[in-house]
């Protein structure tokens, strides 16, 4: 699913939750990591990463419903159309990737 966000750099990103689903029926986060990077290009760089080990940035809200977020926090990244995915690595191993898009971190006026 492509899903674009923006943000203005060293301002407050607002708390974004997600369910995921299979056939409509929550699908367990038990045991699962979660990760999500923003990079200029594939393969670059990543200029931020964030992990649900330890609620690095992603929080697993209730895992055995398929609950988890991003937290909120201050983006402070150079300005630029970043890309991202979130991918999840279940507890067989299983590895996928099921969001990803632009994200966009605007230059503010005021400093």
């Amino acid at each position: 699913m492509a899903l674009n966000f923006q943000n203005i750099k060293g301002d407050t990103f607002n708390e974004v939750t997600f369910e995921l689903l299979l056939n409509d029926e929550p699908y367990s986060l038990v045991d699962a990591i979660i990760r999500m990077q923003l990079r200029k290009e594939y393969g670059g760089i990543p200029f931020l990463s964030l992990t649900s080990v330890e609620n690095s940035g992603l929080t697993i809200t209730d895992a055995a419903n398929g609950l988890f977020k991003i937290n909120e926090q201050i983006i402070d990244i150079c300005a630029f159309n970043y890309l991202y995915d979130i991918e999840i690595e279940f507890e067989d191993g299983t590895v996928k990737t099921y969001i990803s898009g632009n994200f966009l971190i605007k230059n503010d006026v005021t400093r």
